[in-house]
């Protein structure tokens, strides 16, 4: 946060100068209100007209002030919220696939939106509120200590004895702020997960369960927002009875000293002024600092978020593949527990294509995760022209590999766009891409051809559709290295086979194809195919070496093509 006040330092300083300067002439005003009854109760009318001039000059330049403040505070506080989110977000950018993957996305949305609300109602905004009331506070004393010590002494003790409300309440209400931000963040993932899963929902005719799932974490979040609010109110409703109790206590002390004769009537209309001066501020300041106290949690959950630094993958080298990308006993599990991988030595050479075959849940998608930086943990090693890939800067292979998977993301934008992804390129780039990918067989049948709208993650196009924008995407940015995760899986047989086809054939391309397409033409381009069974590559080599004689992927081969005839 101390950052985010330095990039706004100039506008932070003229707020507090502003809140200073109309604090203190907030103070002033009891100075005027004694000086207008003493002059009316002297009978001095000439006196009383140039001092009735006066306070409505001076009342007007007041609220000139005021109002300056009023907009240079709401401005500091757009610019701070848009600050931190700004910093949030970068920081969410920042982490790699594997540390972005830990955390739920509806915590993230969760802490865009609700602690970040949190956070303005909870800390910025008490913030401004106790530094102008601290000024008024400290300017009333003063005065009052220049009219009646004895007044002024008295309300300093009261001043301590309502320090116990932050005392009493701050750890209270951190924890309850604390919980309040989970189970926001709890009822974002219901709302997300119910609005991802909305035609299984209407499909299986779930919605009760599902109604019932969501009141309970409704429930749960407005219960804790009411507990939080419930000690809030008991922390105000104190510091309320403490400053009523001190302004009447001053009243009475003002009032014995008219009596004995120590103070004017314009003194005490003043020390009624100031004391409401210094008790009103002290109220707020006691009822805002629980406020500031109790969002600590939350601040911290934000700095976690914007602050965060890569602890796997640190390396600075350039990477490089002009050679081979070459994977040495690998082994890997998620929880520590159950290996995934086992003992997996695999070499891709530049401008080769390979196939990865084999049951579901072997391992294939977790190998393409390891061999492009997704995760760290492994045993072995993976290097890139002979350098260890934890040497590497895995963020800028991204720049030499492009990965499709079977479940293609959309941005709700033009066809173009989400090919292009908003950097430009040629014309004949884009109509080579077109071709390979298959999307020029559709593009015409669409409403604005390139410009017509995907909708909410390709709503409106079909799953094949999506699948071969995304090949398009990818070709566009002429990467070395492609790798397809089923990313013909939702094409039809005959335009996916003319998709990989293709693809087969461009000379420059390394290819790395995950798939359940058992076609022979296909797969006897491909320079070897990679047979994996339970974590482990059980054999490899071209097809019909593979075929011609009985082994593991033999088998597997048939199976799948009966399979396929049976569908």
């Amino acid at each position: 946060m101390g950052s985010i006040l330095k990039q706004n330092k100039l506008l932070l300083l003229i707020t507090i100068v502003l809140s200073i300067i109309s604090s203190i002439a907030y103070v002033y005003i009891s100075i005027i209100l004694k000086n207008v009854t003493d002059i009316a109760l002297s009978g001095d009318l000439s006196a009383f007209k140039i001092v009735v001039i006066k306070s409505v000059l001076y009342l007007i330049i007041l609220g000139l002030i005021s109002y300056i403040y009023s907009i240079c505070s709401k401005r500091l506080v757009c610019n701070i919220v848009q600050a931190l989110r700004k910093k949030v977000f970068d920081g969410i950018l920042r982490r790699n696939k594997e540390d972005f993957a830990r955390v739920n996305t509806a915590d993230y949305i969760s802490a865009f939106t609700n602690d970040i609300k949190l956070i303005e109602e909870g800390w910025i905004l008490p913030l401004l509120t106790l530094l102008q009331n601290a000024v008024i506070f400290i300017g009333a004393l003063v005065v009052l200590f220049i009219i009646s010590p004895i007044i002024a002494l008295f309300l300093i003790g009261c001043f301590v004895l309502m320090l116990i409300v932050p005392a009493i309440f701050g750890k209270g209400l951190q924890d309850r702020q604390d919980r309040l931000s989970k189970q926001l963040s709890i009822l974002t993932t219901k709302i997300k997960d119910v609005l991802s899963g909305y035609e299984v929902i209407k499909s299986y005719n779930i919605g009760r369960h599902i109604q019932t799932q969501f009141n309970d974490k409704n429930n749960e979040a407005v219960t804790a927002r009411f507990r939080a609010d419930k000690l809030m109110a008991a922390s105000e409703s104190l510091s309320e009875i403490l400053a009523y109790l001190t302004l009447f206590s001053g009243f009475f002390i003002g009032a014995y000293l008219i009596i004995v004769g120590k103070i004017s009537a314009g003194t005490l209309l003043a020390l009624i002024q100031l004391s409401s001066s210094f008790v009103n501020p002290l109220m707020i300041i006691m009822q805002s600092l629980p406020h500031i106290q109790g969002v600590k949690p939350v601040l911290k959950r934000l700095d976690d978020f914007s602050n965060y630094e890569v602890t796997s993958f640190i390396g600075t080298h350039e990477p490089s593949f002009e050679k081979y990308i070459k994977a040495e006993n690998i082994s890997f599990s998620y929880n520590g527990d159950q290996k995934v991988l086992v003992d997996i030595n695999l070499t891709i050479k530049r401008n080769k294509k390979y196939a990865i075959v084999g049951h579901s849940g072997c391992g294939k998608s977790t190998l393409i995760k390891l061999l492009t930086g997704c995760y760290s943990g492994f045993q072995g090693s993976i290097t890139y022209d002979g350098t260890n890939i934890c040497e590497l800067d895995t963020e800028k292979l991204n720049k030499m590999i492009a990965v499709i998977h079977q479940n293609v993301y959309m941005f709700d934008d033009s066809i173009k766009e989400n090919i292009y992804l908003y950097e430009s390129f040629s014309q004949n780039e884009l109509e080579h891409v077109l071709e390979v990918s298959g999307v020029n067989k559709f593009i015409n049948l669409t409403p604005n051809g390139l410009e017509s709208s995907v909708g909410e993650n390709g709503s409106n196009i079909s799953g094949g559709q999506r699948q071969r924008i995304a090949i398009a995407r990818a070709l566009i940015q002429n990467k070395p290295f492609l790798i397809l995760d089923e990313g013909t899986a939702a094409i039809d047989m005959q335009n996916a086979y003319d998709i990989e086809n293709r693809l087969l054939k461009l000379k420059d391309l390394t290819l790395l194809t995950i798939t359940h397409n058992m076609n022979n033409d296909i797969l006897r381009m491909y320079d070897e195919i990679i047979y994996m069974e339970n974590g482990k590559i059980v054999e490899t080599g071209r097809l019909d070496e593979l075929l011609s004689h009985d082994s593991s992927f033999q088998r597997f081969f048939y199976l799948v093509k009966e399979e396929t005839v049976a569908l």
